[in-house]
């Protein structure tokens, strides 16, 4: 399946840029395609192409989808440019982010540029909860977890009694705080203890940057 797709993205230095591009692949959780311009592993891209409704999550009649994405591969092409693998975010930017963020969105295990690494990853006690509508016999289930690795938009949590699947919707809570938010599971992996990790992928706001350690601490941690 191919397809014409126009790109729209905003650099870190808030430049917005736009490019035509042609989809070469297509689901109903992303596409791939082609580009001159070169981004980044967890950049927003806004695109606008006339997709199948059968892989639309809205505008089911519209001639053109225009939808926020989140970059999740980029690999070279021979000659110049990147094929990259994009996922649907939806209809509107992240939450707490401008119409075309130019800050990355990345998920925890992704590596971070360093020049980039300006939150980095902190231990958090959070609440995870299974709302009933989406739990197996339609009772709600709630699991209090520690996240392992924690970043703006995202987290690595341990879970033992979640009855989850990838693609299900978590409400996440602060233990003893205030920050709340939903998540997406990513993906599920399992420990070295033998216990279920969930990639969370964070839905309506980042996490404070009081949850963060500041700037450089993991770099000092353990230094005399």
């Amino acid at each position: 399946m191919k397809l014409p797709v126009r790109v729209q993205g905003r650099d870190t230095n808030g430049t917005t840029w736009e490019e035509m591009a042609t989809c070469e692949d297509a689901s109903a959780g992303g596409v791939g395609l082609q580009l001159k311009r070169t981004v980044v592993l967890g950049q927003v891209l806004h695109l606008s192409l006339p997709l199948p409704s059968r892989f639309r999550q809205f505008d089911l009649t519209d001639p053109s989808y225009r939808v926020y994405t989140l970059v999740r591969n980029v690999r070279p092409v021979p000659g110049g440019g990147v094929r990259i693998g994009v996922v649907f975010l939806g209809k509107f930017p992240p939450r707490g982010a401008q119409a075309l963020p130019g800050e990355l969105f990345l998920m925890p295990g992704d590596p971070t540029p360093v020049e980039r690494r300006k939150f980095p990853r902190h231990i958090v006690r959070l609440s995870l909860r299974l709302e009933a509508e989406h739990a197996p016999g339609g009772v709600a289930v709630e699991e209090r977890t520690v996240a392992e690795d924690v970043s703006q938009w995202g987290a690595s949590v341990r879970a033992t009694s979640l009855p989850v699947v990838k693609g299900a919707i978590l409400q996440v809570q602060e233990i003893e705080g205030d920050y709340r938010t939903r998540a997406e599971v990513r993906n599920i992996s399992i420990g070295t203890d033998g216990h279920p990790r969930l990639n969370l992928l964070f839905l309506d706001t980042p996490a404070p940057e009081r949850l963060l350690p500041a700037v450089g601490a993991d770099e000092t941690a353990g230094k005399p």
